[in-house]
């Protein structure tokens, strides 16, 4: 068997092993969907949306406390997380570029972004919840901003970086500002990019259980007070899973599938905005 003949063979052998990888989780992905889309539609209904959970054992209610907890610990999570991250992306892509510095909170960032989101509650219930003394959601949002901090920061860098130098340049030769060098002409640049980090980073935090338990916890009232424990959805469809009843089971299908449907929507928004940008 000559060379060109082995290459061959191999180039096939890994497109199938390829191929059939791919398939297999395409497949887990398509059976994952489709049971939550199955069981999720069949138990949506209006009063998910207007009531509040009924007690144990008894039929109806809804989750209106927690999709407007969740909604308000994302939302609060986002105004912390976003301009942190974008303001060290900025710093890394700026001010420390080719630095040590830059390389180092660049490593750390990477880090990061695989850490486990419970290790990140675990560390907001002991700086936040232990020494205050009680849940509450704003250490909810606190844990979920930090998750969104490092992948903003990569992304916002990675997106500054690729803007030219010589873009700076021309504005430096106007007499413009480094700091107004940034913002209207670098950010203009590079918008398109961090704003889908951006919502890639919402993504990403919506479906987190596991720091909620350690730091909003859960509410079986309507609150809008970020000063108490709050509901939020996956943990209330962590505790839904786990009890005796179908009607928790019914709405922790419905719930599963709100989540899975808006990040679907804030990932499909994410696309668009690519293509229009790189379109235009």
């Amino acid at each position: 068997m000559n060379r060109e003949k082995f290459r061959i063979i191999q180039s096939r052998i890994a497109f199938i092993v390829s191929t059939l990888t791919a398939m297999f989780g395409i497949f887990w992905l398509i059976f994952i969907i489709g049971d939550v889309l199955v069981h999720g539609i069949g138990a949506l209904n209006i009063n998910l949306f207007i009531k509040d959970p009924a007690p144990a054992g008894v039929e109806g209610g809804g989750l209106r406390n927690a999709f407007v907890g969740h909604l308000m610990i994302t939302f609060f999570a986002t105004l912390i997380g976003v301009p942190v991250g974008v303001l060290g992306g900025t710093f890394l892509a700026e001010y420390a570029r080719g630095k040590r510095i830059a390389r180092f909170i660049s490593i750390l960032s990477d880090i990061m972004v695989s850490v486990p989101a419970i290790v990140v509650g675990t560390f907001v219930y002991a700086i936040i919840v232990k020494p205050i003394g009680h849940f509450s959601g704003w250490a909810g949002a606190v844990a979920l901003a930090m998750i969104m901090i490092p992948v903003v920061v990569r992304t916002t860098e990675n997106m500054l970086s690729l803007v030219s130098w010589t873009v700076r340049e021309a504005a430096f030769a106007l007499g413009a500002p480094y700091y107004k060098v940034i913002i209207q002409v670098v950010y203009r640049g590079a918008a398109t990019g961090i704003l889908t980090g951006i919502l890639l980073s919402i993504a990403r935090v919506t479906g987190e259980a596991a720091p909620l338990l350690f730091t909003s916890f859960n509410n079986s009232f309507f609150s809008a007070n970020m000063n108490e424990p709050v509901a939020s959805l996956t943990v209330s469809i962590f505790q839904y899973a786990m009890g005796p009843y179908e009607s928790w089971h019914a709405q922790a299908w419905a719930a599963a599938l709100m989540i899975t449907v808006f990040i679907l929507f804030i990932t499909i928004i994410g696309r668009l905005i690519i293509k229009w940008r790189y379109k235009k």
